[in-house]
């Protein structure tokens, strides 16, 4: 079999019994799998152009009589056979990924400090090496890394022929000596890596004046094996755990390796990498079995700091630096989340703040120095795009937003380019316009002046078209009223009103983009916060940065992680009962 990627021809062996999909897993060929291959989303869209393929029941669900006739079918129900030759859909690798934040930092002082000995009055007939040398002009013990012995022995070796041994820099990390100079000017450098279950953003940034002096961003390539974190554990358990970890390792030298070769930067210069994560993906990255995440009582194998060297955790020397892990809260309130107050300082004010972060799933956070309290909820992947007819990532050709004006429908795209499917915040639009002009109900239910229950947005010239339809409005209920409910559950455990909460931080990609006024009319987002929103941006990869620029974080964090109590709202009757109350508009 024959299948054309962006990057060239992959023959593949036909495999008995493997469907189109899992032979592309298996070769690691991206295709997006947002339901695991289990035929519910029809986002395994693949083309043949050469040979045939049988059309199965998932097909005739997904795909009009002309998409058919045309070759389209779901990898995920497709076997092929000798002959084949397919193409697939590459509008995701141009993914607009949010790693912008606000920046807050007040202070730059990382863990790093250099030290400056003198070697000049060191009488080398009685100490016989370098190591002891600087040893004896040292007023505290350090420790020797291996990359700061061989800086050691380079150095010593340049002394040999210049016969000059006058002095020497050194790159303390707390009690270890990570590297070592003659003359030249230390240069100190920093990675920061958000794993988000959909995109990876990655920061390499000046560890002396803060700046940041690359960014990049990638798509999940574990995407392939489902869009949210539990069709992920189930993917893992049953037998693609080390597949889940092999492809978020390879994202990650890879985003490193981008970061280098844009920036220009010697990776020897490379000192600390800081990761975060939910509480899944940073399973996933050190091939640990999530199956406990995924069991009641929903118990982790580890939530604490980790410190490990790059080498062992990315299993690649491209790096000779340490990879701090940060620490969660509990299975579904993850890093990246506890990254999210540290960033925004929600445990340093007397004020009352909450932070919403609207992704594959909804993370919510209440509280303020005297502690927290946070939760989880299965908002599913419908305000990413995942589970609509029509839906979409945050790619070239998105729609984005949305207005009717009583007879027509207006819309803006991704790159001002042909719409190809509806994203997170266009499909938001859609129902709030729905609402506002009467041909969407109070319960979700879809005016019968619209044929086949479906409203068409978008037709091309080849009778291509772009809708919403019934099913889709319910998955948008089901989604706002697991987020809407858990806000208000959260309150009433913290004891605060909506008067009481001073500000609401908006974060993650889709927060970044969303409509309030769309969100606050479908009942996202409560009216009575509409006021007190702030956008702001990828606030995990604000936190993991604020964590690499300043030491004092390292403790921050710890008393974050111990001020914190994570809810469980399955078991929680009251979110039950908002729940129902809340599916409708």
């Amino acid at each position: 079999m024959i299948v054309n990627t962006s990057k060239g021809q992959k023959k593949l062996s036909i495999l008995e019994g493997k469907t189109i999909l899992q032979l592309l897993q298996e070769n690691d060929i991206y295709l997006s799998a947002i339901c695991g291959g289990r035929g519910a989303c029809g986002k395994c869209k693949i083309k043949v152009l050469k040979g045939s393929l049988p059309i199965t029941l998932k097909d005739e669900k997904y795909f009009s009589k002309e998409e058919l006739e045309k070759g389209y079918r779901l990898a995920c129900s497709a076997y092929p056979e000798e002959g084949l030759e397919i193409t697939m859909d590459f509008s995701e690798e141009d993914f607009i990924i949010v790693n912008e934040f606000c920046r807050r930092f007040r202070k730059i002082d990382s863990r790093l400090h250099i030290v400056d000995i003198s070697l000049e009055d060191i009488d080398w007939h009685k100490i016989n090496s370098m190591h002891l040398a600087i040893q004896s002009k040292l007023q505290e013990s350090y420790q020797l890394s291996y990359k700061g012995l061989k800086a050691l022995s380079n150095l010593l070796d340049d002394a040999v022929q210049t016969s000059n041994k006058s002095s020497v820099q050194l790159l303390v990390k707390d009690n270890i000596i990570l590297d070592a100079f003659s003359k030249e000017a230390i240069q100190t450098y920093g990675i920061a890596i958000d794993i988000g279950t959909t995109t990876l953003g990655f920061h390499l940034l000046d560890l002396q004046t803060g700046e940041i002096e690359g960014t990049y961003s990638q798509l999940n390539s574990q995407r392939m094996y489902g869009a949210d974190v539990i069709t992920r554990i189930q993917s893992a358990t049953t037998g693609n755990l080390e597949k889940l970890k092999v492809a978020i390792i390879k994202d990650i030298v890879t985003g490193v390796e981008k970061l280098l070769s844009n920036t220009g930067i010697n990776k020897r210069f490379i000192y600390s990498t800081t990761i975060a994560g939910n509480t899944t993906m940073l399973h996933l990255l050190l091939g640990l079995s999530p199956r406990s995440l995924g069991q009641f009582p929903f118990t982790s194998t580890i939530l604490s700091l980790m410190e490990y060297n790059f080498e062992k955790v990315l299993q690649s020397n491209l790096l000779d630096c340490s990879v701090d892990l940060l620490p969660g809260i509990d299975a579904y309130v993850g890093a990246d989340i506890v990254a999210g107050i540290l960033h925004h300082e929600m445990f340093q004010t007397e004020k009352v703040t909450m932070l919403i972060d609207i992704g594959t799933n909804g993370e919510i956070v209440i509280g303020n120095r005297a502690g927290f309290l946070a939760t989880a909820t299965a908002a599913g992947p419908a305000l990413e795009g995942g589970n609509i007819s029509c839906g979409t990532g945050c790619i070239t050709g998105a729609i984005t937003s949305v207005i009717y004006d009583g007879g027509n429908f207006q819309y803006k795209t991704i790159g001002d380019e042909k719409p190809i499917g509806l994203c997170g915040s266009g499909i938001i639009d859609m129902v709030a316009e729905g609402l506002k002009h009467g041909w969407i109900d109070k319960t979700g239910r879809l005016s019968e002046i619209f044929l086949n229950g479906e409203v068409i947005l978008y037709q091309d010239e080849k009778n291509g078209v772009i809708k919403l339809t019934q099913k889709d409005i319910r998955e948008i209920q089901l989604a706002k009223s697991a987020l809407r409910s858990g806000i208000k559950c959260l309150m009433e455990q913290y004891g605060v009103d909506y008067g009481g909460i001073d500000c609401v931080y908006l974060a993650g990609g889709f927060g970044s983009n969303i409509n309030i006024e769309s969100a606050v009319r479908i009942g996202l987002i409560p009216e009575e916060l509409k006021e007190k929103i702030q956008i702001s941006g990828n606030s995990c990869l604000g936190g993991v940065v604020k964590y690499l620029l300043d030491k004092s974080c390292k403790q921050y964090l710890t008393a974050i992680v111990n001020k914190a109590k994570a809810i469980n709202l399955s078991s929680d009757l009251k979110f039950n009962d908002l729940f129902i109350n809340n599916i409708y508009f």
